[in-house]
């Protein structure tokens, strides 16, 4: 590692020559070898060396080991590759892929780095019984770390699918995702008083939710099939800037929740969207009616997706924002034109 080598040499130049190098050479050999040899123990006494010397050798340290995460993600990456060629060139597909007919080459998700950043998954050939978990308020999830991802499975004609109930989602398997494999998660923490974050309270997180375009096993479908198209929304850059989602071809249960007030909306950030419903048959969807909400599936909505959601927050008396109080936002509300599936009663 040539970094790491250059590093090395004027690190040791410039605090304190020989003393120095052997101190580096002491974290080296503990990074090196401790896989091989648990027991291992930096025997140096470091009570000789300054406060300068001390945290020159914790950066290089933590340099050579970021050096080390970024060797072994890149060494997998072309295994995979490799893999990939080899399959291309057998005309096979792995058999990892292969599952429910959907022919997909695995991609290999990137390490998080830190608390703060994470990576889509590959949810694409996995059974949908094996994604996530299933909360208490009855969506399916999944945790990033510290955050949770909420997924939303649309199905090819618009049937909803019961996140509780385990044989019916054992019978699906995920097509395509709307979001790529890969695609970076960012969370920002909460903080105390004293401005010291908090290891398990979220702030903010760039991405919510993300949509599983799943098909049956035995390639059968209820009716006829919806349009439901994968379209990638796009992440948000920072707390006040969201983007609206593409709800056609969802069946309108899965999409949002219900609040304590009879209202159907849904959750951007600190903001909410409320959804209004109107059917072609001209009936009236009843936001508390979880059953008569399963008989329908989103053909248009007036907001395109991907629209510009802008929030303000309120501020206290020193002119501080509050976290989680919204003064305003630029969309409050968005009309989807829903149709009843042929297979409802």
């Amino acid at each position: 590692m040539l970094l790491s080598e250059s590093m090395f040499a004027k690190t040791t130049k410039e605090n304190g020559g020989n003393d120095m190098r052997k101190l580096l050479c002491a974290v080296l050999i503990v990074m090196i070898l401790s896989a091989a040899v648990p027991a291992l123990a930096l025997d140096e006494d470091l009570s000789k060396y300054t406060d300068a010397q001390l945290q020159s050798a914790l950066d290089y340290g933590e340099a050579y080991l970021e050096e080390l995460k970024k060797s072994i993600q890149q060494t997998e990456e072309l295994i995979e590759k490799i893999k990939a060629e080899q399959a291309a060139r057998s005309g096979e597909t792995p058999e990892s892929a292969r599952s429910g007919g959907i022919q997909h080459t695995p991609v290999t998700i990137k390490r998080s780095p830190d608390k703060y950043t994470w990576y889509i998954q590959d949810y694409v050939g996995r059974n949908a019984a094996s994604i996530g978990y299933t909360s208490l308020g009855g969506d399916r999830l999944e945790r990033y770390g510290a955050g949770v991802l909420k997924f939303i499975f649309v199905t090819e004609d618009g049937t909803y699918l019961d996140y509780e109930n385990e044989n019916m989602l054992k019978q699906y398997v995920v097509a395509e995702q709307s979001l790529k494999p890969n695609t970076e998660m960012k969370l920002t923490f909460q903080k105390d008083s004293k401005g010291r974050e908090y290891d398990s309270l979220v702030d903010y997180q760039n991405i919510e939710t993300i949509d599983l375009l799943v098909r049956r096993l035995d390639g059968k479908t209820n009716g006829e099939k919806v349009k439901a198209a994968m379209t990638a929304i796009k992440v948000s850059p920072d707390k006040y800037t969201w983007y609206m989602r593409n709800y056609v071809g969802r069946n309108v249960a899965a999409i949002g929740y219900t609040s304590l007030s009879g209202k159907r909306m849904d959750a951007y950030g600190e903001g909410y969207i409320k959804l209004n419903f109107i059917a072609d048959n001209g009936a009236y969807i009843d936001p508390e009616n979880a059953e008569q909400l399963r008989q329908y599936v989103v053909t248009r909505q007036d907001v395109a997706p991907n629209s510009v959601i802008r929030l303000t927050f309120m501020k206290d008396s020193k002119g501080n924002e509050y976290s989680n109080l919204v003064q305003s936002q630029s969309y409050e509300s968005i009309t989807l034109y829903v149709h009843k599936l042929k297979t409802a009663k």
